[in-house]
């Protein structure tokens, strides 16, 4: 059985799956189908949860192990099975056998991250889907963002303006915890209220942390035009060029590390991991990776250093123009060669 996030609570309202797939490209709706899933199971007397990070090298008998041992303290369990992309050869199958006869008093996640067509239409999918429930997390779509937005504040008790809420959307397109977070934030500050445009801004203008890693996935998801809009509304709240450097050259370090394993391996995957890049943030990097090159990226550090030399030297104006430049750059917008 195939659902959205959306539907994911009616579905447990009537009960439990043996099995879930969870998946998708959307941080926040996996965590809270998760969440929810978690939640019913708990109520259903799941009180046990094991976790099996599945790595390079992954002995996948653990996993059979898991599913077969039986508890001193619970006698229904929770396995999770986390990966940031699909399994190997011996996963697939094992995954299949599983599905086939799924484990009595355990109920398996499986947890995802990005997954391209094939995966998706491979039988192990397949046959986790036809067992139980996939769950696949879309980003939400431009056109969807209002509706979403407006429903997650009427959820925390919260009401906002039809300026309020275009504003919100404006700040957190693209990025759906972020606007979570300012919701959370702003039934806080208003509870029960309704919010202007006027007080969401005040509310959230020291969001510069957020803004700042929001021009990173705009260049990691190769949207320039979304970099470029990023990185003008940072300069137009106030921001400091250097506020805006140190944030993009923390994802360009961890890029440039993550490119030079993906040079030799062409495992994206693994690429992240030996570049220190947490699961839940590898989507993104693991989509950019294939249209790297490592001698280029370098070049990005060399211009960043000349980045900050220009602030330090009064040049503020010529170091923003960098920026732009540079955010077009690593976006894959400005291939140039920077010497």
């Amino acid at each position: 059985m195939q659902l959205k996030p959306a539907q994911i609570d009616a579905h447990l309202a009537k009960g439990l799956a043996p099995l879930y797939l969870v998946a998708g490209e959307e941080p926040l709706l996996i965590q809270e189908t998760l969440d929810a899933i978690r939640a019913r199971a708990r109520k259903d007397g799941y009180s046990e949860r094991e976790v099996l990070d599945v790595e390079r090298g992954f002995e996948w008998q653990r996993l059979v192990e898991s599913c077969a041992s039986l508890s001193l303290f619970a006698s229904r369990r929770i396995v999770e099975v986390r990966m940031a992309a699909g399994p190997d050869d011996d996963g697939r199958k094992l995954l299949q056998e599983i599905a086939r006869r799924p484990p009595q008093d355990v109920l398996l996640l499986v947890v995802c991250g990005a997954l391209d067509g094939r995966a998706r239409e491979a039988a192990w999918y397949k046959a986790l889907d036809g067992a139980g429930v996939s769950v696949y997390a879309w980003p939400v779509k431009a056109g969807e963002l209002h509706g979403c937005l407006e429903a997650r504040c009427r959820s925390a008790g919260l009401g906002l303006d039809p300026d309020a809420l275009r504003l919100l959307a404006e700040r957190t397109e693209g990025n759906l915890l972020a606007a979570a977070q300012d919701i959370a934030k702003l039934a806080l500050l208003f509870p029960g209220q309704r919010v202007s445009a006027e007080q969401l801004t005040q509310a959230v203008a020291d969001s510069a942390r957020f803004e700042a890693f929001d021009l990173n996935d705009r260049v990691l998801d190769a949207d320039a035009v979304g970099a470029v809009r990023s990185l003008e509304r940072l300069r137009e709240e106030g921001f400091a060029p250097l506020e805006v450097l140190s944030a993009l050259l923390w994802m360009l370090r961890q890029l440039i590390k993550a490119s030079l394993v993906y040079s030799r391996t062409r495992d994206a995957s693994s690429a992240c991991d030996a570049a220190g890049i947490r699961r839940f943030q590898q989507a993104r990097y693991i989509k950019a990776l294939p249209r790297i090159r490592p001698g280029e990226a370098m070049g990005w550090l060399r211009q960043a250093a000349r980045i900050d030399r220009m602030v330090k030297t009064g040049q503020e104006s010529a170091a923003w123009e960098e920026l732009l430049t540079l955010s077009l750059a690593a976006s894959g917008a400005a291939q140039r060669k920077i010497r």
